[in-house]
């Protein structure tokens, strides 16, 4: 389809058009990279931050069963105090990264799974205030203190088997 133009201003206009064609497709093609790449970034923060919250959270369920089961009249104070002293070290970057985890999906998560964060993450702040001792009575006087660690760890659980796969 050989056209013989003989106008130097059509071949102007279409040089132009076709520049600018190639301009904007080059700036939409550059867009789109750039948000493929950062969705994909995204992604793999929120699988790094899953990642080490189920670490994390395997290390403190261990530590809360310690504190739980394992502790008698007969243990002593300094032994109960150094196992909480290693929850409360794992507790605490736990509930940062539950926090990232949050904020990595905020717009993404459904209201369900939301609550569901943020109830682990409630969970996870009844520990802080607490020295041992004072959290062993708490644990004493708590009549429904398993059945809040069975929600806790199901919400988590639920979370992280939903967004593992990255949905």
């Amino acid at each position: 389809l050989l056209i013989n133009i003989n106008n130097q201003n059509t071949i102007s206009l279409i040089t132009s058009l076709l520049s600018s064609a190639a301009t904007i497709f080059a700036a939409i093609t550059a867009a789109v990279l750039v948000l493929n790449w950062k969705i994909q970034h995204n992604l793999s923060l929120i699988s790094k931050a899953i990642n080490d919250i189920w670490d994390l959270h395997g290390q403190f369920t261990s530590k809360i069963y310690v504190l739980t089961y394992t502790f008698s009249i007969e243990t002593r104070e300094s032994e109960y105090k150094v196992a909480y002293a290693e929850l409360i070290e794992i507790a605490v970057p736990l509930r940062s990264k539950a926090q990232q985890l949050q904020i990595l999906l905020e717009g993404q998560i459904d209201e369900k799974n939301w609550e569901l964060i943020q109830d682990y993450l409630n969970y996870l702040e009844m520990f802080y205030p607490w020295s041992a001792l004072e959290f062993l009575e708490f644990r004493d006087n708590r009549h429904d203190f398993h059945a809040e660690f069975k929600d806790a760890n199901s919400a988590l659980m639920n979370v992280c088997r939903k967004y593992i796969s990255l949905e």
